[in-house]
């Protein structure tokens, strides 16, 4: 029979490996560098992030991305965006995504203290299937300040 202590590692144990999500490359945009870090992104589902290779996300099937960041600056508000970064100008948003970043991770945002920001994003039906460049960034309004980063997923049936 388990004792209290034991059952209780366990159940700690299979939490962690139920909300495990694999930690993938990424790029800092050219304008955060000097104004934010971001310390890890995660994906959940991509076994890929294993061979360093695009996130094969299904249509129909929400993923969940996190990832933890450390902005240079403060803030009271952010506003989040995500699109297809078509080129280093010129990006096509997801309009579906929530753009109150304060609903996905904590408000206000204090400089130099790392923040987690995390959120189930659709996969609709209608994505064409396809590798995309997909830019991330939270945003202050006022000062124009953002943590901002790119990642590469392949959108699969």
């Amino acid at each position: 029979m388990l004792q209290l202590g034991s059952l209780s590692l366990l159940l700690l144990l299979l939490l962690a490996v139920v909300c495990h999500a694999d930690v993938i490359q990424y790029q800092m945009c050219p304008d955060s560098v000097d104004v934010c870090s971001i310390d890890e992104v995660r994906v959940d589902p991509c076994p890929q992030a294993a061979t360093n290779t695009p996130c094969r996300l299904r249509r129909r099937h929400p993923s969940r991305i996190s990832f933890d960041f450390t902005p240079k600056f403060d803030a009271e508000h952010l506003v989040s965006s995500l699109g297809w970064a078509k080129s280093e100008t010129e990006e096509l948003p997801l309009l579906t995504l929530e753009r109150d970043s304060c609903k996905n991770t904590q408000c206000p945002v204090k400089a130099n203290v790392q923040q987690t920001y995390a959120i189930d994003v659709p996969i609709d039906a209608k994505f064409p299937m396809s590798t995309y460049t997909i830019r991330w960034a939270l945003k202050d309004e006022v000062s124009s300040k953002r943590c901002c980063f790119t990642i590469v997923i392949k959108v699969v049936r």
